[in-house]
């Protein structure tokens, strides 16, 4: 039996869900592993910790540095800084699990692994490398001539990563893996009210609580279904939150798809994962408080595929009062969400790692 690492990070949710998603179908032959936890290397979560208070207290800082880092010299220069600072913490990895694939779902392991890769060239404790994108754009911290196989969001991805990569390397053009329940979970919707689930990732993000204020000027009959993730005193403040549309708050739920299927509509920041779950539910978006970065271009794509609104400089409230008041709008924006989702993708991934003939 194949062995499986599946490294994520566990930064924001969008990767350990990614991750999770494909150790569902693999089934036993495969451990996922958070390569930014604590117990893993103090220097990885001190990492994780810098960044995740970069995005809260820096934005525009971190902004700066990303799309900085997306250049190809400073590229070169800041995947080989992580590869060299992470190496150590995988080379411990393989020592204890000795896979034959190495699945990463973030480019942190990525670098450390392909570093790996490239060190042992011609040693038999070499691995299968595989790269899990999770986001609807690519960067250039992402590119390395290491790396076996990519498996990316969209086709326009592979066409522009095939520019970059090396021969014989394969893209695949699969969609990013959720839990496949997500395709199955039939539609609870309440025909006397609009529910409205507000979301804001693992951490809690989004204005979530400015949101709520929005959504009160409304006079249309709505329920509000909030979910406050993992941050535990955004969910005490909204438990003292009173507004006029009955709500109900949660703190981290595992039956997203539940809450999914009894929403009209979704408003959340353009978190990757979250707006792929909401494709393959046909739930329409409203976007907004996008993380710098990557979500400004997550964004971008739902928009111009016509499964999103982007707030932008607008009221959250004027947005959804349009909205719904345009019942042939979002009815189309459910049948374009649906058009683009790819709820199959972890097993679409998984087949191609295993199919014999992706070896020859």
């Amino acid at each position: 039996m194949l062995k499986i690492l599946i490294l994520s990070a566990s930064i924001g949710s969008g990767h350990t869900k990614a991750a999770q998603a494909l150790q569902k179908i693999f089934g036993e032959s495969a451990q996922v592993v958070d390569f930014m936890a604590k117990e893993i290397s103090l220097l990885n979560w001190l990492t994780k910790k810098f960044y995740l208070a970069a995005l809260r207290f820096i934005p525009d800082l971190y902004d700066r540095i990303y799309k900085l880092a997306d250049g190809r010299k400073v590229g070169v220069s800041t995947r080989f800084l992580s590869s060299a600072l992470m190496y150590l913490p995988f080379a411990r990895l393989m020592n204890k699990f000795r896979p034959d694939i190495v699945i990463c779902t973030h480019p942190f392991p990525e670098a450390a692994a392909s570093l790996w890769k490239f060190l042992h060239a011609k040693s038999e404790k070499n691995f299968l490398l595989a790269a899990v994108l999770t986001d609807y754009s690519l960067h250039e911290i992402w590119i390395f001539g290491e790396v076996d196989a990519y498996f990316v969001a969209t086709e326009e991805m592979r066409q522009e990563l095939a520019t970059h990569c090396r021969a014989g390397q394969k893209i695949f053009a699969t969609g990013i893996p959720i839990d496949e329940k997500f395709s199955r979970t039939e539609k609870s919707l309440d025909a006397t009210h609009t529910t409205i689930l507000i979301m804001g990732g693992g951490l809690g993000l989004g204005s979530i609580e400015e949101t709520l204020s929005e959504l009160d000027k409304i006079r249309l009959p709505l329920k509000i279904l909030v979910v406050a993730g993992q941050n535990e005193n955004l969910l005490a403040r909204l438990r003292r939150t009173k507004i006029s549309h009955p709500m109900k708050i949660f703190g981290y739920v595992s039956q997203v798809d539940k809450l999914m299927a009894a929403a009209d509509l979704l408003i959340t920041k353009p978190g990757a994962l979250t707006m792929t779950e909401a494709f393959a539910m046909g739930l329409p978006l409203i976007l907004h408080a996008p993380i710098p970065g990557p979500e400004f271009k997550n964004a971008q794509y739902a928009v111009a595929h016509g499964a999103a609104i982007s707030v932008g400089d607008k009221k959250i409230s004027a947005v959804v009062e349009e909205l719904l008041n345009a019942p042939a709008r979002l009815a189309e924006m459910k049948l374009n969400a649906q058009k683009i989702s790819k709820p199959f993708a972890a097993t679409g991934i998984i087949k191609k790692l295993l199919d014999e003939k992706f070896y020859l």
